[in-house]
């Protein structure tokens, strides 16, 4: 019938042919594409297309096997790819850098977290100087130090902890390190005994307050392991009335009270502590060399403050728990350098007599000059006799001006810690400050 139609010539019928035709053609695809978005059901799939659904099924359900890593690696390096690598689990235990001595780990605590633990017996005969031993606690350490009204605990430390300035740092030194009572009377005031730090003899004992910013101290002199080292107990109320000069005293014997002592500054009932120094001495002719720069007879004679130069009394101790069987000697030669100075060599150097440890070398008649290593507060470390073709000219004639002539100096370490004075910037150099000067003076007397 329609070619009937078509062969009378009506095309109108015709062409309403060819758009059903169309349609029919295209209604296929228009349902493909919206069968991910839209909500109607998509037709029944084949036979064929059932067939390939299942056994992909069937295999996401089947185990995986795993592949052997010599097979993986293979397939891969013809592949042209890299295998990923696999996470490496923590070791059991950190590793310890030999170079560097490591505190042995405290025990676990019998009691409560935070206990406070006895003194370690691997001190070598030495133990901190009152019953405040917070210092060996695991989380308690803030009670062992008592800070100045800063409230900064840092200030009862050792080294360049004072008075800090606007950039960050401090300008002042302590030598010694603060500990906090732990006994009190009804009115507030510290009575914790203090007690000698280890075995050795009173070389001073100081009962007059006007005389000192120590206020009432006590010097021992210990001669345990090395050469004799002294420890400084200050700021006491009282001083026990048996302690003289010369007394012979075990580890643990009692000196006197804690307290808040002192000729220059006022210290309150509150931050009341035991001022500790662990020292050496500077120079055993330091009476004369007072009376000769006019300063008269120095109060307190060799035991005055200002002849006794120390190391941070904590760190110390911690070292001769890792190293029982060393000394202050061996503690001092592993401090750090700040600067280093050249000096004229000429009569008796009171620093290597006292403390052969010091020196590098034996010297010869050739050695002209001392070079002594420094800490950044004075502290000589190490002196290195040098022959005259080892001094720089430049060098030689400021000895000869009567100048100390800095060899070396650790910048980073010294604008760390410009408090102690020492060595100060001038220009793009560093030089002795008039405190470095006064001290090279002493030592050197």
């Amino acid at each position: 019938m329609v070619f009937q139609r078509l062969a009378r010539g009506d095309f109108s019928y015709g062409v309403w042919v060819v758009l059903l035709v169309a349609g029919l053609a295209l209604s296929p695809i228009s349902n493909a594409g919206e069968s991910s978005s839209s909500s109607r059901a998509s037709p029944a799939p084949t036979k064929k297309a059932a067939q390939k659904a299942s056994a992909k099924a069937s295999i996401s359900k089947a185990p995986k096997k795993s592949i052997p890593p010599s097979a993986l690696k293979a397939s891969l390096d013809r592949k042209g790819g890299k295998p990923k690598p696999r996470p490496i689990a923590p070791p059991k235990t950190a590793r310890v850098n030999p170079s560097k001595p490591v505190l042995p780990s405290l025990p676990p605590p019998d009691e409560e977290e935070g206990a406070i633990l006895p003194a370690s017996p691997a001190f070598v005969g030495l133990d901190l100087p009152t019953a405040n031993q917070a210092l060996f606690s695991r989380n308690q350490v803030d009670d062992f130090y008592q800070p100045t009204s800063s409230g900064r605990l840092i200030s009862a430390g050792f080294g360049c902890v004072r008075n800090p300035n606007f950039w960050g740092g401090f300008t002042r030194f302590h030598e010694g390190i603060d500990i906090r009572s732990v006994q009190r009377d009804d009115d507030g005031e510290p009575r914790d005994p203090v007690l000698s730090m280890g075995e050795g003899r009173v070389a001073y004992a100081n009962r007059d307050t006007g005389k000192s910013n120590y206020g009432k101290y006590v010097v021992m002199e210990h001669d345990l392991f090395g050469p004799r080292f002294y420890s400084l107990y200050a700021h006491l109320s009282s001083v026990d009335g048996r302690i003289e000069p010369g007394q012979r005293l075990t580890r643990g014997n009692r000196l006197g009270v804690m307290g808040r002592t002192s000729n220059e500054f006022r210290i309150d009932r509150e931050h009341a502590h035991l001022h500790f120094e662990v020292d050496l001495m500077a120079n055993d002719r330091y009476a004369r060399w007072s009376q000769k720069r006019g300063q008269g007879e120095p109060n307190h004679g060799l035991f005055n403050g200002a002849n006794l130069v120390g190391v941070d009394p904590v760190r110390f101790m911690q070292f001769l728990q890792v190293n029982s069987d060393l000394g202050i000697g061996d503690f001092v030669k592993r401090e750090a350098v700040a600067f280093r100075v050249l000096a004229l060599r000429k009569g008796d150097f009171s620093w290597i007599r006292r403390y052969p440890f010091a020196l590098s070398r034996k010297p010869t008649e050739a050695d002209k000059a001392w070079e002594i290593s420094m800490t950044y507060y004075g502290l000589p470390i190490r002196v290195t006799p040098r022959r005259r073709d080892e001094i720089p000219e430049v060098a030689w004639k400021a000895l000869k001006a009567g100048v100390w002539p800095l060899t070396f100096a650790n910048a980073p370490l010294l604008r760390a810690n410009t408090a102690a004075e020492m060595v100060v910037r001038k220009g793009d150099r560093w030089r002795l400050g008039d405190k470095g000067r006064e001290w090279m003076s002493l030592l050197m007397f």
